[in-house]
């Protein structure tokens, strides 16, 4: 029997995302090449992976076995990978993959990513982009090698290592009466309070940040997405907080405004996060190192 290792890794992917839709989007490919792929790896072991008959999308036993199997045997592949490139006296390549919620990957990555790629442009690149509840589980499960965060991670299964410290800015439609004072927090009475979705990190920091307001008969919006949320508070929708990196360029152009409360906000840090127990890869390992000398300077 021969296992192809691209059509397990898709095959992962598909089982990691729900669907072969959702793992064709991620991917980038035709849904129709990763059916193939699922299928001639269903004639490669000899079993059927997913049910096609279930109304909803559904692994099979022999299925979740490959993919707990499969995990091991990607990692190893990579090592024995790895461990070539450590020997060989060429220039570093191969793919870079890693995880970022919303905030860390605007504002943070892109720059690392840029200054990295320069010194390294044989490096591929796969970033996944998602709230913060779904990057954390992909890193504990070994779907992503690492990511970043924007706040702190206390998951044991984790190593959560802070490399940087984002300003917030509360922000106001620029038409607003306050737009631009320095206020009590009591006087946005009955103002709404427009909050990121449920699973982002950056909702349980603004909530934190209301709590500690107690803005009276303050009023709660939810919003998927920053952009979104941006366009909400240029409207006169309400106000909210976010990083300062994030609405800087709104600041200039005039698009929103600040307000500032006696008790400044409090800088939130930036966090990698991995598992404790995986040994990262030579590219792994070059990036990190370039990501954390980056960003103390």
């Amino acid at each position: 029997m021969t296992l192809n290792l691209q059509r397990l890794q898709t095959f992962i992917h598909v089982v990691d995302l729900g669907g072969v839709t959702a793992a064709a989007r991620a991917m980038d490919v035709a849904q129709s090449s990763v059916s193939a792929a699922v299928g001639q790896l269903e004639t490669d072991v000899s079993a059927q992976l997913i049910d096609r008959g279930a109304r909803r999308f559904q692994v099979t036993d022999a299925g979740r076995a490959l993919v707990d199997h499969g995990r091991a045997l990607l990692v190893s592949a990579d090592e024995v990978l790895d461990g070539v490139a450590r020997a060989r006296d060429a220039p570093v390549g191969g793919l870079l993959r890693a995880g970022a919620t919303t905030t860390a990957a605007e504002h943070v990555l892109p720059a690392a990513l840029a200054g990295f790629l320069a010194s390294h442009p044989d490096v591929d690149v796969d970033v996944t982009v998602a709230r913060t509840e779904q990057i954390v589980a992909q890193v504990i499960d070994g779907a992503l090698p690492f990511a970043l965060i924007a706040g702190v991670s206390d998951d044991p299964r984790l190593y959560c290592e802070p490399i940087a410290m984002e300003e917030q800015a509360v922000i106001i439609s620029p038409e607003h009466l306050l737009a631009g004072q320095r206020i009590d927090p009591a006087m946005l009475r009955g103002t709404r309070l427009l909050l990121r979705e449920r699973g982002s990190g950056t909702r349980e920091h603004q909530l934190q940040l209301a709590a500690r307001w107690q803005i009276p008969a303050v009023q709660h919006s939810t919003l998927t997405g920053t952009s979104a949320i941006l366009a909400a508070v240029a409207h006169g929708l309400g106000i909210t907080c976010l990083s300062r990196s994030v609405v800087d360029v709104h600041l200039r152009a005039g698009a929103v405004a600040e307000v500032e409360f006696p008790t400044p906000v409090p800088p939130r840090a930036i966090s990698l996060i991995s598992r404790p127990v995986r040994t990262p890869s030579l590219l792994e390992e070059l990036f990190l190192d370039h990501l954390k000398k980056g960003r103390s300077a």
